[in-house]
């Protein structure tokens, strides 16, 4: 039995939730629009094919605060598609890549063509909910939340140490959402008591729920979390929320194991470290017997595929020699493990390949990097290390104790996160 066969029948409002595209996002400097162009041409014919009524976009549309012209374009080329399309709503929320000002800045121009965007977290909370309708008869409440920065939501600015700034932006974060559900309450009562119909609410949301598993140190996440650092509980989620559509984390997955609390992944392998891994969108059912949803994954085609190589030169020769008889545009990062040296290995590589279709975008080395670091002359490649990386690299380099290295980590933590944050399309 296929995915297609678990498909059920057209419901009253079928949603579909998508999150963290990252147009623009490039892998080791190596461009990506074919597969994103490819990908929004395929959510276009599942939106007419599945018939969807709702389309949820959960923040990270961008990879960046300043997307090029060319994804700039696909996002707008998309979204003209979508006012043709059997799909009636969009709704698009920030995320924490995405510029909240360059999101919003079209919002009144897009509203025309049922697309609503959340960029900014209003001063006015109700701005966030929504009340979708068909015809004239109210179908959905959504609670539009876009990534919330500290700035957003923690009333005193001032604070003692780290920890007690992250419990106030957590707390924040926490109110926020119960004060949009209580509203979301009294809206859905009031619904019901004028058209005697109960409709569901549905939020959205682009944060690190506690307990959510990230695929791997390689799926183009920023490392911006120790322990529980900037971990939302899912009791977050007040119970009258019959689905929460996350974004924020790329591998698809339940919220402590709660049905209707959804991460639907990114749709593209965003590194080497999910080659292979299965990607999808999220079809959500609701009928008007029960709004309790009946959830569906619908699997994304590999537009572009990847593959990782780990081991000594016969074991990287004999998976490159399968790739290339695959006849097929295939990228490669390959990490030589063996206990030969070889310093010729770029080249060796790169010949093997010659008038293939298989492309090494990475190759490492590190039979010579361990040596290099026996000889105490450290050579290593920034490209391939993270902001965090480098600064436990500083921190091992200056004998710091474990306790006080999570600490250092902590703070360093935060002060990337305010970095990152910053909107720099502000005015």
């Amino acid at each position: 039995m296929t995915t297609l066969d678990l498909i059920p029948n057209k419901s009253t409002l079928r949603i579909l939730h998508t999150s963290d595209w990252h147009l623009g996002k490039r892998l080791y400097q190596e461009q990506r629009y074919d597969e994103f162009a490819q990908f929004l041409d395929w959510l276009i014919d599942v939106l007419n094919e599945h018939e969807v009524d709702v389309l949820i976009v959960a923040g990270d549309i961008f990879d960046t605060m300043t997307p090029s012209n060319k994804a700039q374009e696909l996002y707008y080329k998309f979204l003209g598609s979508t006012a043709k399309s059997a799909c009636r709503h969009v709704i698009i929320t920030a995320g924490n890549h995405d510029s909240p000002t360059f999101l919003d800045a079209p919002k009144t121009i897009l509203r025309a063509l049922n697309v609503q965007v959340i960029g900014i977290a209003s001063d006015d909370i109700s701005d966030e909910l929504l009340i979708l309708h068909k015809g004239d008869t109210p179908e959905a409440i959504i609670l539009a939340v876009p990534y919330l920065r500290d700035r957003d939501v923690r009333a005193s600015k001032s604070f003692d140490d780290i920890t007690t700034k992250e419990h106030d932006t957590i707390q924040g974060i926490t109110n926020h959402y119960q004060t949009l559900s209580e509203q979301a309450k009294q809206t859905q009562a009031d619904i019901l008591n004028k058209f005697n119909k109960k409709i569901p609410i549905i939020a959205t949301g682009h944060l690190f729920a506690a307990g959510a598993s990230v695929s791997s140190k390689d799926d183009g996440m920023r490392d911006l979390y120790v322990g529980t650092l900037g971990q939302i509980s899912a009791n977050t989620f007040d119970k009258c929320i019959d689905y929460v559509a996350l974004g924020h984390i790329h591998a698809p997955q339940k919220v402590a194991g709660r049905d209707h609390i959804r991460y639907c992944g990114s749709p593209i392998a965003m590194g080497f470290g999910e080659a292979g891994k299965a990607k999808q969108v999220l079809l959500v059912d609701f009928d008007d017997a029960n709004t309790k949803p009946s959830i569906t994954a619908l699997p994304v085609p590999v537009f572009q595929k990847l593959a990782r190589i780990n081991g000594d030169w016969d074991q990287i020769t004999k998976e490159l020699s399968k790739l290339i008889q695959d006849d097929q545009s295939i990228w490669v990062e390959i990490i030589y493990t063996g206990n030969e040296i070889r310093s010729t290995l770029v080249q060796d590589i790169r010949s093997l390949l010659e008038d293939s279709l298989v492309i090494a975008l990475n190759i490492q080395n590190k039979t010579l990097y361990q040596q290099s670091l026996s000889l105490h002359h450290q050579t290593i490649d920034l490209k391939q290390l993270t902001e965090m990386q480098v600064f436990e690299t500083l921190l091992n380099q200056n004998d710091i104790e474990d306790a006080e290295q999570q600490a250092l980590k902590q703070a360093y933590q935060t002060l990337l996160t305010d970095l990152h944050d910053t909107d720099h399309r502000a005015e």
